[in-house]
């Protein structure tokens, strides 16, 4: 395999935020004068390591996530930014905002900067789901910080919304989606709230009591809702208008390579894939965690799963070329059950989810797991 021939993406991972939301399981932490310090001089040593690494070969995307970085003053984000290479082949430099932090000054900087995207936790315009997450910002924040956004001139702009918890109220998230197709963004990514244990009310007890029958209501309503508006279903959770598809994360989903700088942040690269430590000490001092050598086989399996979450699907014929030495054989009658079970839709050597299996994309991916 031609590893030169992969896409290249680089995550950084910003670990500050001001507003410790319930739902988030994401590694984060207050920021204060001292550890910024310590975060950038760590940045910038890893900059460093991987630029030496990845020699002549550029990053075609960019993501700083979070955390929210736009908790970073406009003075860090530049610095944040100078550890960053970029190049002509860059054609995507996406940074997450949060409402109640991103001012105009600081989405000046990052436009001047080159950030050509940006993605917004909104999460929810109704006060009382915002209270139910966690969520410190109200509404009208939220309408602020996307003006500035469209006023300092950026033309790619993500919303992240998040279904009400427990999938209580289909009207009251009907209303979500009609003020942010109002707003006009180019991309809408619609999340069900991850359980986690770490995540206080939201733990996966929590989850057993969830009626799937109103979760899957609520997946087949958005689907349907945002297609009407012109948006264009691409990934489960994921749609957008014609050409504003997330490259950054279509990148990861097609199992190409990408490397992670900051704490949590996750990298796969030259047949490698690893996690820089979730503790800010342990990462300054170099330490990774779920290191695992790459096999064509694992990442084979791993471009069925991710693939099969997008609409588009997976090319059997593209993907043999890439792994020439992946069993695909062991996977056909797993493709003709799926496919007399209407989740599986095989046609010219490429499979896809048909709309009963996206919702159960996380069971396929366990069928394909098992599969030896």
């Amino acid at each position: 395999m031609n590893l030169q021939a992969l896409s290249l993406g680089l995550y950084v991972h910003v670990p500050f935020c001001s507003n410790q939301c319930d739902y988030c399981h994401f590694f984060k932490t207050r920021p204060s004068k001292d550890i910024l310090k310590q975060y950038l001089d760590k940045i910038a040593e890893e900059s460093a390591f991987w630029h030496k690494e990845i020699g002549s070969r550029s990053y075609e995307t960019i993501f700083w996530g979070g955390g929210s970085p736009s908790c970073l003053s406009e003075g860090d984000l530049q610095t944040l930014a100078s550890f960053c290479p970029r190049d002509k082949n860059l054609k995507e430099w996406t940074v997450e905002v949060s409402p109640n932090s991103i001012t105009r000054e600081k989405l000046q900087t990052l436009k001047a900067l080159g950030v050509t995207r940006i993605s917004m936790g909104v999460q929810s315009f109704n006060p009382e789901t915002l209270k139910r997450l966690g969520r410190h910002q109200s509404a009208e924040q939220t309408y602020q910080a996307y003006d500035w956004i469209r006023e300092v001139g950026f033309e790619n702009v993500n919303l992240d919304l998040i279904f009400p918890p427990d999938f209580s109220a289909l009207g009251q998230w009907e209303q979500d989606l009609i003020t942010a197709v109002h707003l006009n963004p180019e991309h809408l990514s619609t999340y069900c709230l991850s359980y986690e244990n770490d995540t206080g009310p939201f733990t996966p007890e929590k989850h057993k009591a969830v009626d799937e029958n109103k979760e899957a209501d609520f997946y087949e309503f958005t689907w349907r809702f945002l297609a009407e508006q012109g948006y264009e279903h691409y990934e489960v959770s994921n749609f957008s208008k014609p050409g504003f598809q997330c490259l950054h994360n279509m990148n990861t989903w097609r199992m190409q390579e990408w490397i992670g700088w900051g704490p949590s942040a996750a990298s796969q690269y030259a047949m490698r894939r690893f996690q820089n430590s979730f503790d800010m000490k342990a990462w300054m001092d170099d330490k990774r965690i779920n290191e695992a050598l790459l096999s064509e086989e694992m990442l084979y399996k791993d471009c069925l799963i991710f693939g099969l979450r997008t609409c588009q699907g997976v090319d059997l014929i593209q993907l043999q070329q890439r792994f020439p030495n992946a069993p695909k054989t062991r996977y056909i009658k797993l493709w003709e059950t799926l496919a007399q079970e209407d989740l599986l839709i095989l046609s010219d050597n490429c499979i896809r989810c048909t709309p009963k299996g996206l919702l159960l994309a996380d069971s396929i991916a366990l069928e394909i797991l098992s599969v030896e």
